[in-house]
């Protein structure tokens, strides 16, 4: 902004307070035009934040409803695996090898949320919108961390390789109970997926 001199000479107290009321004028007039560009510029933001979240929830929404689609598939898995440890073979038969449950970890994205934060977009959303986007993110968040716990338990289970033949007592226990841990994950990825979908198809309203 800059500021220029009076063209002529100030003969007088009206002639200085002419010039002063000129000068005050246009800093108003300049600093006015500058909140309004600055307010269209961090509403634009705000728009462009507000498309990005119901992109994002949305895709998340598909990846989410792959793994509970999933879930009783696992959980028929897990329970066949149970029940071939606990058997006893019959005599002269070789017991079949263990079949493990797949494990299911689809990609959660939560880059919108983020960047709006950075950019501090979310200051210029009302906060009932904000309210929303942010329990949406909150549960997806918590979604995406039993699915990483899964990836542990998986692990875990898949150490003890397939021939249940090499396993001693102990083994075959510790690892019925690691089977039954991953079957406690898909109620527990099953509960937090139900809530996510709610939450998110709120936001999206």
């Amino acid at each position: 902004m800059e500021f220029h001199a009076p063209a002529g000479p100030i003969r007088s107290l009206k002639d200085f307070f002419l010039h002063l009321g000129i000068v005050t004028v246009g800093i108003l007039i300049a600093l006015g035009l500058e909140q309004l560009v600055e307010a269209h510029h961090r509403a634009k933001i705000a728009r462009v934040a507000v498309q990005g979240f119901r992109r994002e929830i949305t895709d998340d929404m598909d990846e989410m409803k792959g793994v509970l689609d999933a879930v009783p598939r696992l959980r028929a898995q897990v329970l066949d695996s149970i029940a071939s440890l606990t058997e006893t073979p019959a005599a002269g038969t070789h017991p079949p090898p263990i079949n493990y449950p797949g494990i299911t970890f689809n990609l959660i994205s939560s880059a919108s949320w983020d960047t709006a934060i950075a950019t501090q977009a979310l200051n210029d959303l009302p906060y009932e919108s904000v309210k929303r986007y942010a329990e949406a993110y909150g549960v997806l968040h918590l979604f995406l961390d039993e699915e990483r716990n899964s990836i542990n338990l998986w692990q875990n289970m898949r150490r003890f390789g397939q021939d249940q033949t090499l396993l001693t007592k102990d083994e075959r226990i510790t690892l019925i109970e690691e089977l039954r841990r991953y079957e406690s994950y898909t109620y527990a990825i099953e509960l937090v997926g139900k809530g996510a979908m709610k939450s998110c198809a709120d936001a999206l309203q």
